[in-house]
């Protein structure tokens, strides 16, 4: 009987079903010569069939290269490419593909299988494909684990439930993947849903010439890409490629640059997240993903990378076996540290992927912004690339949610705002500080603010720094001058009351970052270590969100070293030492209070770009603290004379606030107005309250309902915090000034 393929010799395939007509052929032609080699007087067929058989491969084999030389290169022939498949492992894979996906084939297996059975063994496809012993060698060691078959997952072996505990190697069933066996029929792109879990394609929306890119990142990353494929030699694996580790930010755009480096070609992305699973579900969603990425010959990206430090020393050892013996270029994203991995991954080669700089970043801002949409006035996005460094992918995420958020405000004509702009890069950074700070906001503006005119200089100072520091550096050279300690760091000092909490929110506010309170008593831990694993996490994640460090009561943290007698002493001065090592190399804004300076460690003093002092109010300041503290809205008696009951009381900013409160409270519950006279009493009861001595008159207040009266306490208590508790003229005992200054009676 004489096989004939379908169709001329020098005809191209039309197509993958196109190619299987003759590949079903040859499997004809390779089950012909099984039986004949089993009849002992059959020479003679026998030869015949072998030489059919050649006759057809070599026809196959021709048709493939002309489809190639015709750019329309089959799917066989691009695993074959990817993988550098050998003769026996194409056999192993057409023939497991005609049996899984043909039903005219089945039947014919029935006397190389067995009745019944639905899938063939080692044993059955070694005598089926191998005409000698060389190829049935061939054929075995293209099954072992190492092989590049099963290292890819394109041909999976399972256990025989007959056999136990283990089955032997010659009788493991074989079967073909399904992904490969639908692409080999012409699937180019998966399904996503049948993709296993935590892994997915990437497809780049941008050319290399569309996307805006710091110069010299995109050659950077392409030698190394040239690098990486390179083979090595390993005594224990051969010949390997080192895997490339791409470390920077989440967003920074490395997917985008890798897929623009390799265009019409999608990325195979694997989240390594997903590993963190018992051993066998991840050496099968890594086979998974290497053989997706042979199958479009494309890159296998990494991302998450440095969780598989994490790993399980043994799921780890396989993991790196996979990955560095793949023919797959492998290519790690690291968004975090990757000291353990690259502990046990040396052969790592590492490409830090930084932030855009400020003017790749205003860049990016124009590119991205739609035209067509208008603009309030004021907004600039010089301004947010400024106060905000951002990688590509959080821009770009930024102005989809400010785009988004504008077309639903419900006007006809939608406008971008700086208001928005701020919320959508807030959501981007998000918060993970956890117990450990928290949000300090303020309503008040500068007009609020009484401070002296020398005090008030220093403090406008700061916000002038952290304006120009970007030219003060960098244009105007002081970058060369000052090679480290360039934070904008600030230590307020000053009696409590004197408006220290203010200066620092409204310094942040007015430089566009939100402030956040360092929770002290959740930073301390007693054990060990602990206290610096909590600062190190302040920092960094004030660094990642861009926002601003509040220490109040900074002497707590920042106090003197000690002279080592216990181990607690040795430990606090650890952590010192740490805080000193953060504060110098912190580039944000740190700002730390404290009443009284003489407290904090010398070295942290010398470190602080600005030290400035607020003292209690004059007359004339309290005088316009008074008057400041009275709302518009507020009712009060006419010709109101603060000055008289600013010289008469000698109190700090935050007990004028609680007693400018309290006045108002009474004055509401009284259906009157605020008077001098209720001041003043309010003024004697702060001062009272606090142990100070005033002039003993037998004024008493008019009859308030006790609701109204346990509301006044409550107020005025909650509205007293450690930074506005007040301090009065006349004291028990002056030594308890803890400005140190002579009060007035």
């Amino acid at each position: 009987m004489h096989v004939s393929p379908a169709s001329p010799l020098d005809q191209p395939y039309l197509s993958a079903l196109d190619h299987l007509r003759d590949e079903q052929l040859r499997l004809r032609l390779l089950l012909r010569r099984y039986l004949l080699r089993r009849q002992p007087h059959a020479t003679a067929e026998l030869k015949s069939c072998r030489a059919e058989l050649t006759e057809l491969s070599e026809h196959i084999l021709h048709r493939l290269r002309v489809t190639e030389r015709a750019n329309r290169p089959l799917p066989l022939t691009r695993l074959q490419i990817s993988l550098a498949l050998s003769e026996a492992d194409l056999s192993l894979v057409m023939t497991l593909l005609l049996t899984e996906t043909v039903p005219e084939v089945r039947p014919l297996l029935g006397p190389l299988l067995g009745d019944g059975v639905p899938q063939g063994t080692v044993a059955h496809y070694q005598d089926l494909l191998g005409e000698d012993d060389g190829q049935r060698e061939q054929l075995a060691q293209a099954l072992l684990p190492g092989s590049t078959l099963r290292r890819h997952g394109i041909i999976l072996l399972a256990p025989d439930p007959a056999w136990q505990p283990t089955t032997p190697h010659m009788l493991q069933r074989v079967k073909l993947s399904d992904r490969v066996a639908s692409f080999l029929r012409g699937e180019e792109r998966p399904q996503l849903h049948t993709l296993p879990h935590g892994l997915s394609l990437y497809f780049g929306q941008r050319t290399l010439a569309q996307l805006v890119l710091m110069p010299g990142i995109a050659d950077r990353l392409r030698d190394a890409l040239d690098e990486c494929a390179q083979p090595r030699l390993s005594e224990a694996e051969g010949t390997v490629l080192p895997p490339l580790c791409l470390t920077g930010l989440r967003g920074s755009g490395r997917k985008a640059l890798l897929a623009a480096l390799h265009p019409e070609r999608p990325l195979v992305v694997l989240a390594a997240s997903s590993l963190l699973r018992g051993a066998a579900a991840v050496a099968q969603t890594v086979q998974a993903a290497l053989g997706e990425a042979a199958l479009q010959q494309a890159l296998l990206y990494v991302s998450g990378a440095e969780v598989l430090g994490e790993l399980e020393p043994a799921v780890f050892e396989d993991v790196r076996r996979l990955l560095i013996g793949s023919r797959v270029r492998v290519v790690l994203a690291a968004d975090g540290p990757i000291d353990a991995l690259w502990a046990r991954l040396p052969e790592l080669l590492r490409v830090e992927v930084p932030v855009p700089d400020r003017a790749t970043q205003i860049a990016l801002w124009n590119s991205l912004l739609p035209v067509d949409m208008s603009r309030e006035r004021g907004f600039d996005v010089r301004v947010l690339a400024n106060h905000y460094s951002l990688p590509a992918g959080a821009i770009q995420r930024s102005v989809s949610e400010m785009v988004r958020e504008a077309r639903l405000d419900g006007s006809t004509r939608p406008t971008l705002t700086m208001a928005v702009a701020r919320e959508a890069i807030r959501k981007q950074l998000g918060n993970r500080f956890g117990d450990l700070a928290q949000l300090v906001t303020t309503s008040l503006s500068w007009e609020d603010l009484v401070l002296t005119t020398d005090s008030m200089e220093r403090v406008l100072e700061v916000v002038a720094y952290a304006r120009y520091r970007e030219q003060l550096l960098r244009r105007w050279g002081f970058e060369r001058k000052l090679p480290y300690g360039r934070s904008i760091s600030v230590l307020l000092a000053g009696a409590p009351g004197t408006g220290k909490t203010m200066v620092a929110a409204l310094v942040a506010k007015e430089i566009g970052l939100e402030l956040f309170r360092v929770n002290v008593a959740r930073v301390v831990e007693r054990f060990a270590g602990e206290t610096e694993k909590n600062l190190a996490r302040i920092f960094d994640e004030a660094k990642r969100q861009q926002v601003a460090l509040l220490f109040d009561e900074a002497d707590t943290l920042f106090g003197r070293r000690l002279d080592v007698r216990t181990s607690q002493d040795r430990y606090a001065n650890m952590a010192v030492s740490f805080l000193l090592q953060a504060v110098e190399s912190h580039d944000g804004v740190l700002i730390l209070t404290t009443n009284n300076e003489k407290l904090l460690d010398d070295a942290f003093r010398r470190r602080l770009r600005f030290r400035i002092t607020l003292p209690l109010p004059g007359e004339r300041e309290r005088a316009r603290l008074w008057q400041s503290m009275l709302p518009a809205d507020t009712p009060v008696e006419p010709r109101l004379d603060f000055e008289a009951i600013a010289s008469e009381f000698d109190l700090s900013g935050g007990a004028i606030k609680n007693a400018v409160v309290r006045a108002a409270l009474r004055a509401l519950a009284q259906g009157g107005v605020v008077t001098a006279d209720l001041l003043r009493r309010c003024a004697k009861l702060e001062c009272e309250e606090m142990g100070l001595l005033v002039a003993t008159e037998s004024d008493q207040f008019p009859d308030l309902d006790e609701a109204s009266s346990a509301a006044g306490e409550v107020a005025s208590a909650a509205d007293r915090d450690d930074d506005d508790a007040p301090r009065a003229a006349t004291k028990l005992d002056p030594a308890f000034d803890p400005a140190g200054e002579t009060s007035r009676s």
